[in-house]
């Protein structure tokens, strides 16, 4: 195994506290790495050290947060052993834990102000104004799904109720609810169009949460819900269609499936339109 896909965890202690040499990643290389920098100097007397101890003890954080790393590429964040989400590299991972550290472990953490947001194209995790990562959206196939994901990860380590995936992507959106509804019949495409371009210019992506509509201008998000089982999922309009019979929508595979209608492939609908808060 190389060094690489060692077990890096560095404690909350380390990075929560001020250092005053550099921590390498040759010596972190080597073995499982949990750096104290509460250790007492060995000068100091077995009473101090009683007390010390004593102290650290009675300070135990609630959330304890490491990293470790997967690939060289690929390095996950850890809340009390949860993984929660991923990083790119070492000096990332150390920013990442150390901000949880002490965020997480503030008196006034609210785990409910774990939220996410696009902004710019990049898909963020956020704790009121603080970004905790970033998923560029030209990494990611489905990066609404992924950030909900990660942040629900975050949630639940914290004791907070997950967010479902329509409210994560109102959030990340800004949208709100408007009272304009479609009722109708809902298709869905998917591998034979993938990668084909779509009428709005962009490549179809059959993993993403998009829709095709006869009329409703591009990038328009729909709150669609199976009326057979109550499931809902937000679409973003980025094609034309369909074409076939009275269907009002056709949706992507991702979509679909969110919707338990991959398999009947056909199903009644409703949507709203969503609109921006601001």
């Amino acid at each position: 195994m190389s060094s690489l896909s060692k077990l890096w965890a560095i404690s909350l202690i380390s990075l929560a506290s001020s250092v005053t040499s550099p921590i390498f990643a040759s010596d972190l290389a080597d073995s499982k790495f949990n750096y104290d920098l509460n250790q007492v100097s060995p000068d100091q007397s077995l009473t101090n050290k009683q007390s010390s101890q004593k102290a650290t003890n009675d300070a135990k954080p609630k959330y304890i947060i490491e990293f470790q790393s997967k690939t060289a590429n690929q390095w996950i964040i850890m809340v009390n052993q949860q993984p929660t989400f991923e990083v790119k590299d070492l000096p990332s991972a150390a920013i990442a834990t150390a901000k949880l550290a002490v965020i997480l472990n503030t008196p006034d953490f609210d785990p409910s102000q774990l939220e996410p947001l696009v902004v710019d194209g990049e898909y963020l995790g956020k704790y009121k104004n603080i970004v905790l990562f970033r998923i560029p959206k030209s990494e990611v196939v489905n990066p609404s799904l992924r950030l909900t994901q990660w942040i629900n990860n975050l949630r639940v380590a914290a004791e907070a109720e997950p967010m479902t995936i329509v409210e994560a992507q109102k959030q990340m959106y800004q949208l709100t609810v408007t009272n304009e509804k479609i009722d109708g019949i809902a298709s869905w495409y998917g591998p034979y169009f993938q990668g084909r371009q779509t009428a709005s210019g962009e490549q179809f992506e059959q993993q993403d949460f998009t829709a095709a509509h006869p009329s409703l201008p591009f990038d328009t998000y729909l709150k669609v819900t199976n009326s057979q089982n109550g499931r809902s999922i937000v679409v973003r309009i980025n094609d034309r269609g369909p074409y076939v019979g009275n269907r009002s929508l056709d949706l992507s595979h991702a979509a679909a499936i969110a919707l338990n209608s991959d398999e009947v492939g056909i199903v009644p609908i409703t949507a709203t339109i969503l609109a921006p808060l601001r």
